[in-house]
């Protein structure tokens, strides 16, 4: 059953199964009427051989200037509506009797309980339109991809975990986070032609579509990252899922026990890709960063990771504490000379490429990173000996506060008197 959204709002309502042929009359009557609202309107490919459907999921991008949620719903003629403002999905539920084609096809749509239930219900019964509106062509195009054949991006997504990667609606990415501060995610490509080469796919052979599931198990397997899965599935050591998954994703199921068919034998069995192997996660990383060109970026960040982390564990209040016998402000004072003392150094040279990046690391801590603990130690504690020795440690409240407030006073009048 579809109308899982509306339990609440129409407690009463019936929401039955789509056959093919309710869905697809259902679906030609509403991309015209979305196209008069949005420049880009699609529903992803189906998976081939679906006995029925629980909703019509459309995907949108570029809404008519103006236009509100509620002309949607109107256009849709639909009863009830759980609208979202922005690009997120907005449900409907239309009445089987809202358009006249429509209903003729539910009428006489023949055999079994389903159709009884598209017969009856004296207007008590909705079909759910879902229409995901994308930020832009580029993520509409990506979303269509996705969400196409099923569980396709499911699928890309077990290949990419294979490499320590992670494939979503947005492209691909590290499985974990670079460690800079904050923590970054990054992505290797938002192109999914791009990311299907990766994976040794054609996108070519999507667009020709496929006719039935077999047709895409067969397509998938021909990349080398299906191997590691394969061996995972024919271990003695792999779990079967649980009943409550098997029906819940039955395309998943059918997709391992196909892998796991003794009679199964992968297209690619022997290859020098480093992404057959079920191990050298290094190897694998490398070989990704290089594919799309992210390599010396990459690098560029984990050195802005280091230097941060660097800083954070070496230059810290506790430690200068213990290496200074001081306390309080006299602590931020030394810290505040040190960074000052640091940042007049020459910085580390960087490579032309990636020198955007590292330039973004303050100088101080650049310099931080190419010393040893007893080297700062040194600094700190040479720094807070001249410091009290000019007597600089000593912190006057009433002078800082009054050269706070005279900072402030000429930020306002040079932001009042424009410069000459």
């Amino acid at each position: 059953m579809g109308g899982n959204a509306f339990r609440t709002l129409l407690p009463d309502a019936t929401f039955p199964r789509m056959p093919p042929a309710l869905y697809y009359a259902l679906k030609s009557r509403l991309i015209p009427i979305l196209q008069e609202l949005y420049t880009y309107v699609a529903v992803s490919p189906e998976c081939p051989g679906k006995a029925d459907y629980g909703d019509l999921d459309f995907v949108v991008s570029e809404p008519r200037e103006g236009l509100s949620l509620d002309e949607v719903k109107d256009a849709l003629r639909a009863t009830c509506s759980i609208p979202m403002e922005g690009n997120r999905t907005s449900n409907y539920a239309i009445p089987a009797t809202a358009f006249e084609e429509v209903a003729c096809v539910c009428a006489t749509t023949g055999g079994g309980d389903e159709a009884s239930e598209l017969t009856l219900g004296e207007g008590k019964v909705f079909f759910q339109v879902d229409v995901n509106v994308c930020e832009d062509r580029a993520q509409w195009e990506r979303t269509v991809f996705y969400s196409s054949y099923g569980d396709l991006g499911f699928f890309l997504g077990l290949l990419a975990q294979t490499a320590g990667l992670s494939f979503n609606i947005f492209g691909l990415k590290l499985a974990e986070p670079i460690e800079t501060a904050p923590p970054q995610t990054y992505y290797l490509s938002t192109s999914m032609r791009d990311i299907l080469a990766f994976f040794g796919l054609s996108m070519h052979r999507w667009e020709q579509g496929f006719a039935s599931q077999e047709d895409i198990f067969q397509w998938i397997a021909t990349s080398p990252f299906v191997l590691p899965i394969v061996a995972r599935y024919r271990s003695s050591a792999y779990q079967a899922p649980s009943k409550k998954r098997v029906d819940s994703r039955p395309m998943r199921i059918d997709f391992m026990r196909y892998l796991q068919n003794p009679t199964f034998k992968p297209p690619v069995t022997e290859t020098s890709s480093v992404f057959g192997s079920s191990e050298n996660c290094e190897g694998k990383l490398d070989a990704a960063l290089k594919f799309f060109g992210k390599d010396e970026e990459h690098a560029a960040l984990l050195y802005v990771g280091r230097a941060q982390r660097h800083a954070r564990e070496i230059l810290r209040g506790k430690t200068v504490q213990e290496w200074t016998g001081v306390e309080g402000m006299p602590v931020r004072i030394i810290m505040d000379e040190v960074k000052d003392r640091l940042s007049n150094s020459a910085p580390p040279s960087c490579e032309a490429a990636v020198n955007h990046i590292k330039s973004e690391v303050p100088v101080w801590q650049r310099a931080l990173l190419r010393m040893s603990a007893e080297e700062v130690r040194v600094l700190v504690v040479e720094v807070k000996e001249e410091l009290e020795k000019d007597g600089r440690l000593s912190f006057d409240w009433r002078a800082a506060k009054a050269a706070k407030e005279e900072k402030k006073r000429e930020k306002e009048f040079a932001e009042v008197v424009p410069a000459e």
